[in-house]
């Protein structure tokens, strides 16, 4: 107990020092920086991952798959997983929110837009056949 009010005042002029530095150093003294929240949001918000996607109108074994976009020094790559088989996008281009790539399914080319909105995927893909709508969820 003889000590406790040492510990005291040694807590107190480090608070006090603490509070001086902060003011100092404005917007550092967050919890989670300004940098942190952007980083955080950026990866939430990345295509970036593996998206579990169906496709409505087509035949089943093409009805749902899997896509794998990374990211490698700089460049976007795609992986597509459908009916037991894994196909590599070509032509893959991202903007913020939007991912554009063709794959070929059985010699026909198929084009692929999608948007991203946090954890969802929603777009289209066209072929000779046809447009349908494709949505998909991050896994």
């Amino acid at each position: 107990m003889k000590n406790f009010g040492k510990l005291f005042y040694a807590s107190l002029f480090f608070v006090s020092c603490s509070m001086s530095l902060l003011a100092e150093t404005p917007g550092h003294g967050n919890y989670c920086s300004d940098t942190i929240t952007e980083l955080v949001d950026e990866v939430y918000k990345s295509p970036i991952g593996t998206w579990e996607y169906t496709v409505a109108d087509v035949p089943y074994e093409y009805s749902a798959g899997v896509l794998i976009i990374t990211k490698e020094k700089n460049e976007y790559k795609v992986l597509v997983k459908a009916n037991n088989n894994t196909l590599t996008a070509s032509d893959v281009k991202v903007n913020d929110d939007k991912v554009n790539f063709s794959v070929y399914i059985e010699g026909g080319k198929v084009q692929v837009s999608l948007q991203v909105k946090d954890d969802v995927i929603n777009g289209n893909a066209n072929s000779s056949e046809g447009s349908f709508s494709l949505k998909g969820k991050k896994k």
